[in-house]
């Protein structure tokens, strides 16, 4: 391949010598500017475009990082709001048996296990139980450990208990 190049730039060399000096200027000149061109065009011209891309869209991605900073403010802010403690033991009893009331479930029965607490509730309509029972889960962040559920005589009603615990505690 490196011969097959020699000849071929000697081949070129004999041919430029062979012309007039005039038209080696002429050459020469044509030669500049077609490397002037292509210069324009694969350097020069896509930078300056995408300098002007890029200051175009600037405004937007200042708007967007203001954005994302704003987000990290209310992650870090939501973050602070959740590490505040679910109550334990007499704490934890006293706001379930608030929520249990507001539930309509008022024959319910606690007992204080540690840090949880024990519902047991008897004729109660199972779906305001699940329903007050998912709800105190995600609203008291508190989990449950234990329950267990018995059908009554009544359709639709049964005798239910739960243990619950702070859901940070293990």
């Amino acid at each position: 391949m490196d011969a097959q190049a020699r000849a071929i730039w000697a081949a070129l060399t004999q041919w430029f010598a062979a012309r007039a000096p005039r038209e080696k200027r002429l050459l020469q000149l044509g030669g500049a500017l077609a490397v002037a061109v292509l210069i324009y065009t694969v350097l020069w011209q896509p930078a300056w475009d995408g300098r002007a891309r890029l200051t175009a869209s600037l405004p937007l991605l200042q708007v967007q990082l203001a954005e994302v900073w704003q987000q990290a403010d209310e992650a870090r802010r939501l973050k602070a709001a959740a590490a505040v403690r679910a109550p334990t033991g007499m704490g934890l009893r006293d706001a379930l048996a608030a929520s249990l009331t507001q539930a309509g479930i008022a024959t319910a029965h606690f007992t204080v296990l540690g840090k949880g607490v024990q519902v047991e509730a008897k004729d109660v309509p199972f779906g305001v139980w699940m329903t007050w029972l998912d709800q105190v889960r995600r609203t008291d962040r508190v989990r449950v450990v234990d329950a267990h559920a018995s059908g009554e005589a009544q359709v639709g009603h049964a005798s239910v208990s739960a243990t619950l615990q702070p859901a940070a505690e293990r």
